[in-house]
C-alpha cells in the first residue's frame, strides 16, 4: 500500500553542512565501519539502509558521541569537531530518535520534551512550569497531532510518543535528526502523518537521515538513498534512480529477491498438508481485545496471521499462550483439552512462543549467547539428572551446536546476545525453543526490524521447521511475508477472525480486503 502526504521531500543542492571523512571503527573480531564517507546537506532527507551489523548503527552511535571512532573525522560547517557523548552532539545540532522509546511514562509531555535539556528555571532554583509547557507546546504544535503538553506521555500511543521525541529535537533547534526505525508500531494514518512531519521539517531546513528496513517507505519520504554493507559504504545516489528491486541488490550484493508470488511458486507453497490437527482453539476471549476466535493448526501447517496494528493478534497469541489471561475458550492439543494459564503449562504441553519484542521479551541481553540458548532446557544440561548443577561442558556443545546448524553469526558461544544483530538474536531465540522439542511454534513478527538478508534466512528456516513436522503460527504486518510463505491465512480485525485465505487465494489485494474489510486503493 503507498502511503501519501501532501508534499514532496526537498531535495537541497546547497553546500554539506556535515562531513564525515574516512570512519573506521572496530569491535571484537568485527570491522564495524570500514573508511566510512558521508555529506548531509540542509533540508534533505536520506535514507540510511543496509543489513543488520552493515555498520550503520555504528555511525549513528559515532555522530550520537555514544561511541568513539578510531580514525577518521566530523566536520560541522567546515571544522573539525570532536563528539565526545551525547550531549555534545546535542549542543552540535544533532539529535536522536532512537527505535526503543527514550520516554520517562510517569512524568508529563512538557516535562520529556525538555528532559536531560536542563529545565527552564524561575529565580534560578525552582523550575518554572508555565514556561516549559509554553515552549513545549510551541515544538508541539509544528508536529500536528493536538498532544497537550501536561499530559502523562504513558498515556499516550506510541506514535505520539515518538512525536514527543522528536519535539525534544525542535527544543535544542536541530539541524540534524536521525530516525531509527521510526514507523515499527504504527498504524498507516500515523505513518502518514510522521512523513508529513519529516517534509515539513525538511521545509524548514532540517536534514534528517532515515534508518529503516521498509524499504518502500524509503523509497517514498527520501531523497536520497545511502546503502552500507559489511561497514562500508556502497552507494549514494538520488532516490529516483532507485526501484525495490535495485535497492535491494545494493543492500545484499545479490540479485533482487523473487516476489511474493514468485517466491510462493518457486517454493511449491501450496494448501495445507491433509495431516492431523495439533493445535484447537475454541472460542477464545480476552475482555475488550479478542472475540470468539476460533481455528485449527495442522502438522507441517505455516499458519499466517493477518491484521493491522491493534487487530489482537498478538493479544490472541499471549492468551493462548498463558503470557496473558483468557476469559474464555478452550485449547486442544493433538486432541486433547490443556489447561494453560501460564507460559510454563504451555512449554510443557509443547508449545513455544517468540515474541514481537525480542528485546526485552525474548532475550536476557547481558546473558552470552550460550546461557540465551540453554536457558529454556536447563535440566537437560545437569551434571547428573538428580543434581541442579550445569555442565559447562554439555552447554558448550549445545550452544556451538545450534551456532553452526543456523548459522548463528557471533564471534563466540561466549559473546553477549546484545552484540548481535537483529536477524541473529531471532535465530538465538529460535534456537533456544528448537532444543525444547516443541511441536507448535508461534512467530510473532519474526522479520521486525532485520534487513532483506535475514529475513529471507528466517523464511527457509520456517519452511523448513514446518517439513520437519512442526506447526507454525506467524504473525506478520507485511503482507507479501504472508503470501510467500503460508499455507494458509487467517486475517484478524477487531479482534475477531474477518476471513481466512488458503493455497493460491492468498494474495496481498484479499488480505487487505479482510483487514480493512474493503479493498484500498493500492498504487
Amino acid at each position: 500500500m503507498t502511503l501519501t502526504a501532501t508534499t514532496e521531500p526537498i531535495a537541497d543542492v546547497t553546500s554539506p553542512f556535515l562531513e564525515i571523512r574516512d570512519l573506521v571503527k572496530h569491535y571484537p573480531g568485527v570491522l564495524a565501519v570500514d573508511h566510512v564517507s558521508l555529506d548531509i546537506r540542509p533540508g534533505e532527507v536520506v535514507g540510511l539502509v543496509g543489513k543488520n551489523g552493515a555498520g550503520k548503527s555504528t555511525v549513528i552511535k559515532i555522530l550520537a558521541g555514544a561511541t568513539q571512532p578510531e580514525e577518521g573525522s566530523i566536520l560541522l560547517d567546515g571544522k573539525e569537531i570532536h563528539l565526545h557523548n551525547p550531549h555534545d552532539a546535542t549542543l552540535r545540532g544533532l539529535s536522536f530518535v532512537h527505535q526503543e522509546l527514550s520516554v520517562v511514562p510517569e512524568l508529563s509531555v512538557a516535562e520529556n520534551v525538555e528532559l536531560g535539556l536542563g529545565y527552564p528555571k524561575r529565580a534560578g532554583v525552582l523550575v518554572d512550569f508555565r514556561r516549559m509547557r509554553r515552549q513545549s507546546r510551541e515544538v508541539l504544535e509544528q508536529l500536528g497531532g493536538g498532544i497537550p503538553p501536561r499530559a502523562p506521555i504513558g498515556a499516550l500511543p506510541t506514535a505520539q510518543q515518538r512525536l514527543v521525541m522528536i519535539a525534544r529535537a525542535l527544543v535544542t533547534k536541530a539541524r540534524l535528526v536521525v530516525l531509527d526505525e521510526p514507523t515499527g508500531s504504527l498504524t498507516d494514518e500515523e505513518t502518514s502523518h510522521l512523513f508529513s512531519v519529516i517534509r515539513n521539517l525538511s521545509v524548514d531546513g532540517v536534514a534528517v537521515i532515515y534508518v529503516s528496513h521498509r524499504l518502500e517507505e524509503i523509497l517514498q519520504i527520501t531523497s536520497r538513498v545511502v546503502v552500507m554493507r559489511d561497514g562500508s559504504l556502497v552507494d549514494d545516489r538520488p532516490t529516483e534512480r532507485y526501484d525495490t528491486k535495485t535497492l535491494i541488490e545494493e543492500i545484499t550484493g545479490e540479485d533482487a529477491s523473487a516476489t511474493a508470488l514468485e517466491r510462493r511458486h518457486s517454493r511449491g507453497i501450496g494448501s495445507p498438508p491433509d495431516s492431523d490437527v495439533v493445535l484447537d482453539v475454541e472460542g477464545l476471549e480476552v475482555a475488550g481485545k479478542v472475540h470468539d476466535i476460533s481455528f485449527s493448526l495442522r502438522k507441517g501447517e505455516i499458519l499466517g496471521i493477518a491484521g493491522l496494528v491493534g487487530a489482537g493478534r498478538t493479544e490472541m497469541v499471549r492468551a493462548i499462550f498463558g503470557a496473558d489471561h483468557r476469559d474464555a475458550g478452550v485449547i486442544r492439543m493433538n486432541g486433547e483439552e490443556v489447561s494453560i494459564h501460564k507460559p510454563a503449562d504451555a512449554i510443557a504441553a509443547g508449545m513455544v512462543l517468540l515474541p514481537e519484542d525480542r528485546r526485552n521479551q525474548g532475550l536476557i541481553r547481558d546473558f552470552n549467547v550460550r546461557r540465551n540458548i540453554t536457558l529454556g532446557t536447563l535440566r537437560d544440561y545437569r551434571v547428573r539428572p538428580r543434581l541442579p548443577m550445569p555442565s559447562t561442558r554439555k552447554e558448550r556443545d549445545a550452544a556451538r551446536s545450534t551456532v553452526g546448524d543456523l548459522e548463528i553469526k557471533t564471534p563466540s558461544d561466549l559473546t553477549p546476545a546484545a552484540w548481535l544483530s537483529g536477524g541473529n538474536q531471532q535465530k538465538l531465540i529460535l534456537g533456544r525453543w528448537l532444543r525444547s522439542g516443541a511441536s507448535v511454534m508461534i512467530f510473532d513478527e519474526p522479520t521486525h526490524g532485520i534487513d532483506v538478508g535475514a529475513k529471507e534466512e528466517v523464511y527457509i528456516l520456517i519452511e523448513q521447521l514446518a517439513a520437519d513436522g512442526k506447526s507454525i503460527i506467524f504473525i506478520s504486518s507485511e503482507f507479501g511475508e504472508l503470501v510467500g510463505v503460508c499455507h494458509r491465512v487467517i486475517a484478524v480485525r477487531e479482534g475477531r477472525i474477518a476471513g481466512e485465505s488458503v493455497g493460491g487465494e492468498i494474495t496481498e489485494p484479499r488480505l487487505l480486503e479482510h483487514c480493512y474489510g474493503h479493498v484500498p486503493d493500492i498504487a
